[in-house]
């Protein structure tokens, strides 16, 4: 960082290489950004970022690059403050920098599932369903692009899947809502043990089932989605921040079951999960009021079982 700081004030405005010195410091405030999550550090990349791109003349073989990564920036900015001119300003970037990239570069796919992600960002905020089209052909040509074996592939699987499940919860459609199961299935299939991204591709997959058994009572689906769900919760460390949200959908699963069921093994495991779950969610989180109503319908649940038998 400090390095990349003193080329750019030693290069002289003019220089050819500024603006490769300016996109690196960009890049640079951007990666730590990622490590400490200072705004500010955002906000300088966004700042040295926009000016290497302004020095950049046309035709510029970094200027894609530069693109993709100011995008990246808005977007990390949008994230943390919920602008959506920030949105709307990545979107505008990833869309030149795929533009700019030829048929063909290594670098393609990326800058596309990119771009969905940016397209995705923005429904789930405005509900735009144009833009949710938009981002399901954007990531599916990124995983087409993209080659077996790639490491980025089971990640954009499961970008793809995340689409697909958000517009079955739109229209209700079950064709979206196989699409969703099948790449989330190979994204979980294509991802090593150990690998972090691992009990993220798990939860979103068995989310996708749980919602599938809702929608046709299958109980193979609802078995999926506890066999996902539990090894989601397995594979993830203490303290995770994500941790007190999978105990929560696990023991949905387990009390859908018991509702189908009345299996005493069932209702035991949905209390203990979301009991878990409550105890992990600290008394500010926006999310402890529903926690806290789902541990209380469980018990009110069984309840209604013990009378009714």
């Amino acid at each position: 960082m400090l390095r990349n700081h003193q080329s750019v004030q030693l290069t002289p405005d003019g220089h050819p290489h500024l603006p490769v010195q300016l996109g690196d410091l960009g890049y640079s405030f951007l990666n730590r950004f990622k490590r400490t999550g200072d705004i500010g550090d955002l906000s300088e990349a966004i700042q040295n970022q926009q000016r290497a791109i302004n020095l950049s003349p046309d035709g510029h073989p970094d200027l894609q690059a530069q693109l993709n990564n100011l995008g990246n920036s808005f977007l990390g900015r949008f994230g943390c403050a919920g602008d959506l001119n920030d949105l709307s300003e990545a979107i505008r970037n990833y869309e030149h920098a795929v533009q700019l990239t030829p048929d063909g570069h290594p670098d393609l796919p990326s800058r596309l599932s990119n771009l969905g992600a940016g397209y995705l960002r923005r429904f789930e905020s405005t509900g735009n369903p144009d833009d949710l089209s938009v981002a399901i052909q954007n990531q599916q040509r990124a995983v087409q692009l993209t080659p077996d074996g790639h490491p980025e592939l089971p990640g954009r699987l499961d970008n793809h899947g995340v689409s697909f499940f958000s517009r079955f919860e739109r229209t209700g459609d079950l064709d979206d809502l196989s699409e969703a199961i099948r790449n989330q299935k190979l994204a979980v299939q294509l991802t090593p043990d150990g690998h972090p991204n691992l009990p993220d591709h798990l939860t979103n997959l068995g989310n996708s089932f749980s919602s599938r058994f809702e929608r046709t009572g299958d109980m193979d689906d609802l078995l999926e989605a506890i066999q996902n769900q539990q090894r989601a919760v397995q594979l993830t460390p203490d303290g995770h921040p994500k941790l007190a949200m999978q105990l929560n959908n696990l023991g949905n699963s387990f009390l859908c079951r018991f509702k189908r069921t009345g299996d005493s093994h069932d209702i035991a495991e949905a209390i203990r999960n979301h009991q878990c779950a409550v105890q992990l969610t600290p008394d500010s989180h926006p999310h402890l009021p529903a926690q806290l109503n789902n541990l209380g319908y469980i018990f009110e649940s069984l309840q209604t079982h013990r009378r009714h038998r």
